[in-house]
C-alpha cells in the first residue's frame, strides 16, 4: 500500500475510534475514578505525589503527575485526557507493532479492532491509567524492534525509558515487559549485551520507587481483588472473555451481544481453515513460528499467564483492566488467524476479515447506548438542581468508594471541589465525608469499626433541614413504597421520616448501575 494510502487508513481508523470514545468521554465519574479526582485534587490534603505515597492509592505516581497537568481542561473531563490520548494513539501503534510483525494486512485489521474493541472504549475514557500502561508497554516494544534493527543507541535509550515508564504507570505492565524481554533474548543473542544495559538503566530508574512498591503491596487496595474476586477458572474465562471481546463490567451476551460473538466464532473458524491451507501449502514447517508471529503471541499472553503465576506468589491482580497491556497482541493474533488463508483463495481471508471486524464493531455501537455507559449521576445531579432549592437535604446510599467522594457528590459538586457549595448531601450505611477525609489523610482504610450515622439519625437531620420543603432520595428505580417494603439502610430511613414526607415526583437514569431520584414533600 502507498505510503498516502496507509496514512488515509490510519487516520481512518484513529478517528473512528475518536467518535466511539467521545460519548463515553463525557460520563459521570465513577468507581475508582472517584480515586483518581482525590489524588488529583487532593481536596486539601496534599499534592498527588504524597498521597500516591501516603494514601490508600496502590498505582505508581506518573498517571497521576501528568493528569494533575490536565485537570484545568474542562474540568472532571481533564482527567480522562491522558487515558483518550494514549488510547488513540494505541491504534496506530498496533498497525506500526503489526507491520514489524505478522504483515499489513494483520497489522490493519489489529489497529481496527483496538479502535473498536468496546474494552478499549472504556479504559480509553477512563480516568486511570490502564491506557498509558499499555500504550508506554506497547511503545517499549517498538522502541526495541527498532534498536534491534538499527543497533541505534538512541533507540536503546527509549526502550529503557517506556520501560521505566510503564512500571511508574502501573505495576502489572512487568508482565508483558518481561515477555517482551524474554523473547528479545531467545530471539536476537547477538544483542544481549545492549538488551541487558537497556534493561539494566531502566531498572535503575525504577529503584528509587522499590520502597514504594513493597509499601503499597501491603494496602488493602492491593488485596482487594484477592477479596472480592479471586482468581478461579470460572472468573478466568469470564475476566478474559470480558477482555478480549467484550465490556469489562458486563456480560457478554450484552455486549458485544450473542451476534457479535457468532460473527466472530465464524471468523475465528474460517481463520483456522485458512491458515491449515496456507500451512499445507508451505514447504517450511510450521513451528517454530517466525519471530515476528511469536513476540505477538508473547504479548497477547504474557500478562494473563504473569497474572496467574503471581497468584501463586501473592494476591490475585487477574481482572480485565489488570491485563489490558496484552491487548494489542491479542489484536495483532486474531489479524494474523483471519488474513492467513493463501493468496489463491481471497475470498476465504475477506470473509474472516468480515466478520470479524464487524463482530466488533456491533460491540462498538453498543457502547453509544447509555445504558451501556456509567451511570449518568451528572444528569441526576441535573435533574436534583432544577427539582428544588439549594437547601434541600438530599440522601443517597452510595456504593462504595474508593474515594472520600461519592459519584453523586462528585456530579454536584463545582468542578475539582469535594462537595456542593448550597446543598447538604447524607450518605446512608456510609461514614461522612469528613471521617473518611480524615482517614485518606492518614493513610488508613474503611474498616467496619469506622463510625457511620444511623438510618434514624439521617432522616431525623433530613426531615429538620427540609422542614415543609423537600428531601431528594437517591437510590435505585424501584418505587418509593417497593423501597420500604426492601429490609436495608433506605427502608431504615423511609420509616424514620415523619410520616408527613411522600413521594410527588421521581425520574430513572440509566448506565451500567440504573439510579432514581424520588422528591420526598414535607407539605400538605
Amino acid at each position: 500500500m502507498p505510503a498516502s494510502g496507509t496514512i488515509a487508513l490510519i487516520g481512518g481508523l484513529t478517528l473512528a475510534g475518536l467518535a466511539f470514545r467521545l460519548p463515553s468521554f463525557n460520563d459521570s465519574l465513577w468507581g475508582d475514578e472517584l480515586a483518581t479526582n482525590f489524588v488529583v485534587n487532593g481536596f486539601g490534603i496534599g499534592d498527588p505525589l504524597w498521597l500516591v505515597r501516603h494514601g490508600k492509592e496502590a498505582t505508581p505516581p506518573l498517571f497521576f503527575l501528568l493528569t494533575w497537568l490536565t485537570k484545568g481542561f474542562d474540568g472532571v473531563d481533564g482527567l480522562r485526557v491522558i487515558s483518550l490520548v494514549a488510547g488513540l494513539l494505541t491504534i496506530p501503534l498496533t498497525y506500526a507493532l503489526g507491520v514489524r510483525t505478522v504483515g499489513a494486512r494483520a497489522a490493519a485489521v489489529g489497529a481496527a479492532l483496538v479502535a473498536l474493541s468496546p474494552t478499549q472504549i472504556f479504559y480509553s475514557t477512563e480516568a486511570r491509567a490502564y491506557a498509558l500502561m499499555m500504550f508506554l508497554c506497547l511503545l517499549a516494544c517498538i522502541c526495541l524492534l527498532i534498536a534491534l534493527e538499527s543497533g541505534r543507541l538512541r533507540w536503546w535509550v527509549a526502550y529503557a525509558a517506556s520501560v521505566s515508564g510503564a512500571m511508574y504507570t502501573h505495576y502489572t505492565s512487568l508482565f508483558v515487559l518481561a515477555g517482551l524481554f524474554g523473547w528479545a533474548f531467545f530471539a536476537r543473542p547477538d544483542a544481549r549485551k545492549q538488551l541487558l544495559l537497556a534493561t539494566a538503566g531502566a531498572t535503575l530508574v525504577f529503584v528509587p520507587w522499590l520502597p514504594e512498591l513493597v509499601s503499597d503491596s501491603g494496602k488493602r487496595a492491593a488485596r482487594n481483588i484477592e477479596l472480592i474476586h479471586p482468581l478461579t477458572l470460572v472468573r478466568a474465562k469470564t475476566d478474559l472473555l470480558q477482555l478480549f471481546l467484550g465490556h469489562p463490567f458486563l456480560r457478554v451476551s450484552r455486549v458485544p451481544g450473542d451476534v457479535a460473538l457468532w460473527l466472530i466464532g465464524s471468523a475465528v473458524a474460517l481463520g483456522g481453515a485458512g491458515l491449515a491451507l496456507a500451512l499445507r501449502a508451505r514447504d517450511k514447517p510450521w513451528w517454530p513460528p517466525s519471530s515476528g508471529v511469536a513476540l505477538v503471541l508473547v504479548l497477547a499472553l504474557a500478562a494473563p499467564v504473569g497474572a496467574t503465576i503471581h497468584n501463586v506468589f501473592a494476591p490475585s491482580v487477574f481482572l480485565p483492566r489488570n491485563l489490558l497491556a496484552s491487548w494489542p497482541g491479542f489484536a495483532l493474533a486474531l489479524g494474523a488467524l483471519v488474513t492467513a488463508a493463501p493468496a489463491s483463495i481471497p475470498w476465504l481471508r475477506w470473509a474472516a476479515t468480515g466478520l470479524l471486524i464487524g463482530g466488533f464493531a456491533i460491540g462498538a455501537f453498543k457502547m453509544l447506548e447509555t445504558s451501556n455507559q456509567r451511570p449518568e449521576f451528572d444528569a441526576a445531579a441535573a435533574f436534583i438542581e432544577r427539582t428544588g432549592p439549594p437547601g434541600s437535604p438530599v440522601v443517597d446510599l452510595p456504593q462504595p468508594s474508593p474515594g472520600p467522594q461519592t459519584p453523586l457528590e462528585a456530579a454536584l459538586a463545582p468542578k475539582g471541589a469535594p462537595l456542593p457549595r448550597d446543598r447538604p448531601v447524607l450518605e446512608l450505611a456510609s461514614p461522612t465525608f469528613q471521617t473518611q477525609l480524615q482517614l485518606s489523610r492518614q493513610g488508613q482504610p474503611l474498616s467496619p469499626a469506622t463510625p457511620r450515622p444511623s438510618a434514624q439519625s439521617i432522616a431525623q437531620q433530613a426531615a429538620q433541614l427540609a422542614g415543609s420543603g423537600t428531601i431528594i432520595l437517591v437510590d435505585g428505580t424501584a418505587s418509593v413504597e417497593e423501597l420500604g417494603r426492601t429490609p436495608g439502610p433506605v427502608a431504615d430511613f423511609l420509616a424514620a421520616l415523619p410520616p408527613r414526607f411522600h413521594e410527588i415526583e421521581s425520574r430513572d437514569f440509566s448506565g451500567l448501575v440504573p439510579i432514581g431520584v424520588h422528591v420526598l414533600s414535607g407539605g400538605g
